[in-house]
C-alpha cells in the first residue's frame, strides 16, 4: 500500500506569471513552479501551467551562503513534482533529522535493473538474497542483513557491509537460495496464486483441465499432475 507521506507545508506564490511553491528547513530549500502560458485557445478566466519545474537546494553546505543545488527536474503535474521532492527529501537526508515522514513509502521505493519500481520495507531487517549484475552482464549472488542508505542497499555480513547499487539489482529475496530452488519445484512461476489454477495451456501429460480463463488450466479434483505439482504438498492439492 502507498504511503505518501506527511503532508508538506508549502509555502505559495502567486506572481505574474509564474506559481510558486516553496518548502524551507535549516537544511534545506525545496521549490515548485508552475510556468503558465496564454495564448490563442487559452479560455478567459482560466489558467493553465505549462509544466512545473522542482528543484532542492541544500544548506547544510550551502554555496557562498546561498543553497547549494542537490538535484532538480521537471514534470507535467503538481503531484508528479511533489513526489520527487518526497522521494529526494527521504533519501539524500539523514534518517534522524525527521524527512523521511514526509516522504512516506517513496524514501524506501527503488528502479531495479529490470525497470521495475520496488518497495523494499519489507526486506529491512531480514537477511536477503541479491541477485546483481555485473559489468560483463553475468549474475551473482550477495547475501546479507538488508538495510537502505540513502540511494544505496546495504548487506551486512558479519566481516563487511557491501554496497549495492539498486539499478544493478536483477532481484531482491528474503528466502536462501536453496528455498527459491524448491519454490520453483512446487509451484511454477505460472501458478496464479489460486487454487490449483496455472497461467498456460492444456498439454500432453497434465491432469487438469482447460480453465474458465483462456490461458489457464484447472486442476480442481484432480490427481496429482506430474507436470504443475510435482513435489507439492498435499496439503496444499486442494
Amino acid at each position: 500500500m502507498k504511503d505518501i507521506g506527511t503532508p508538506i507545508p508549502w509555502h505559495f506564490t502567486d506572481m505574474p506569471g509564474v506559481l510558486q511553491w516553496t518548502w524551507v528547513t535549516d537544511h534545506f530549500v525545496a521549490a515548485i513552479r508552475g510556468e503558465e502560458f496564454s495564448g490563442e485557445g487559452v479560455e478567459d478566466g482560466k489558467r493553465h501551467v505549462r509544466f512545473y519545474r522542482w528543484e532542492i537546494g541544500d544548506m547544510i553546505q550551502p554555496q557562498q551562503g546561498t543553497p547549494r543545488l542537490l538535484v532538480e527536474g521537471s514534470a507535467t503535474t503538481f503531484e508528479e513534482a511533489e513526489s520527487h521532492v518526497r522521494e529526494h527529501i527521504g533519501k539524500a537526508y539523514d534518517p534522524s533529522l525527521g524527512y523521511r515522514a514526509y516522504a512516506g513509502s517513496l524514501a524506501y521505493t527503488f528502479t531495479l535493473a529490470t525497470g521495475e519500481r520496488a518497495d523494499v520495507r519489507e526486506f529491512i531487517g531480514t537477511r536477503c538474497s541479491l541477485r546483481v549484475l555485473a559489468a560483463d552482464r553475468s549474475e551473482q549472488v550477495v547475501t546479507g542483513d538488508f538495510d537502505v542508505r540513502h540511494y544505496e542497499f546495504c548487506l551486512s555480513t558479519p566481516g563487511e557491509i557491501l554496497s549495492v547499487v539498486p539499478e544493478h539489482v536483477v532481484k531482491i529475496s528474503n528466502r536462501s537460495e536453496a528455498a527459491e530452488r524448491a519454490a520453483q519445484v512446487t509451484r511454477l512461476h505460472s501458478y496464479v496464486g489460486i487454487g490449483r489454477i496455472y497461467a498456460e495451456e492444456k498439454r500432453a501429460g497434465c491432469t487438469g483441465r482447460p480453465g474458465f480463463h483462456p490461458g489457464t488450466v484447472d486442476h480442481a479434483g484432480a490427481p496429482r499432475c506430474p507436470l504443475h505439482e510435482e513435489g507439492l504438498p498435499d496439503h496444499l492439492l486442494h
